[in-house]
């Protein structure tokens, strides 16, 4: 998966559309990202991915790389 489809899962995610957000972009800077986006995140993970989300990295998580460095 490249970034830029990456990057469309996220948008998903927050309910945005790509062009709202980059890389660079600050988590707190999005009131899109709350509780609620965190755990479809998980979900996301593990329909994508096949991957079990840590709650630990979600928490530690601080821009929108943060989350395209945690797809793989």
């Amino acid at each position: 998966m490249d970034t830029n489809e990456k990057m469309a899962l996220i948008a998903e995610l927050l309910e945005l559309e790509v062009s709202d957000f980059t890389p660079e972009t600050k988590l707190e800077e999005l009131e899109e990202w709350d509780s609620l986006a965190a755990i479809s995140y998980v979900v996301m993970m593990d329909e994508h991915f096949g991957v079990t989300a840590n709650p630990n990295d979600i928490r530690n998580f601080k821009t929108i790389q943060d989350i395209l460095d945690s797809m793989k």
